[in-house]
């Protein structure tokens, strides 16, 4: 997307970021307690973030967890990689929380 400043007669670009950490991060903290559960049920649980099954597959193409059918629908489980990142991410995430307080 390109934006152009008319009083100044310059171009400026913007570019949208689609940051999923906090998505993915919620999704395995929920995991981290139930160990393993539909999608439906996730979905639910996380309704402020819109979870569709692409989510959950963009994350197992991550390796940050695994979707195996059963029944009617995807059981979703978190992996071991899943479960550092989360440990990072959150760790990244306070660090970055008490920086900003410091300044």
């Amino acid at each position: 997307m390109v934006m152009v400043n008319a009083s100044a007669g310059k171009e400026s670009v913007m570019r949208a970021i689609d940051d999923s950490s906090p998505k993915y991060a919620a999704v395995l903290r929920v995991l981290q307690i139930w160990k393993q559960l539909p999608e439906s049920d996730v979905s639910r649980m996380l309704s402020k973030y819109y979870l569709v099954t692409d989510d959950f597959r963009e994350m197992e193409d991550q390796g940050l967890l695994t979707m195996a059918f059963v029944g009617d629908e995807y059981v979703i489980t978190p992996t071991l990689l899943g479960r550092i990142w989360l440990e990072q991410y959150e760790t990244e995430t306070q660090a970055k929380e008490s920086q900003d307080g410091v300044q």
